[in-house]
């Protein structure tokens, strides 16, 4: 994928958009974590470790870097909150 088109993905986007779709399970195998983490960090639930946000970032031929990690963190807690309150 060339480097332009992902700019600025989140991890949910970079799922979203895969094609063949990469699965959690099969991207938690990669990074050395369980599919549970994966959908943690995608859902707002958790944020990775510096070592795991340097996997992912590899894991993603650089597409989803620690700045787009915070916005997909932020984005999906402010989600969270939204359903809450409703």
């Amino acid at each position: 994928m060339p480097f332009w088109y992902c700019l600025g993905m989140t991890l949910d986007e970079y799922f979203k958009t895969q094609d063949p779709k990469v699965s959690h399970a099969d991207f938690a195998k990669r990074i050395g974590v369980t599919q549970a983490a994966i959908s943690r960090y995608v859902n707002g639930e958790r944020f990775p470790s510096p070592e795991l946000i340097r996997k992912i970032h590899e894991a993603t031929a650089e597409c989803v870097t620690a700045n787009d990690l915070v916005k997909g963190f932020e984005e999906a807690q402010q989600k969270r909150a939204k359903e809450a309150a409703e």
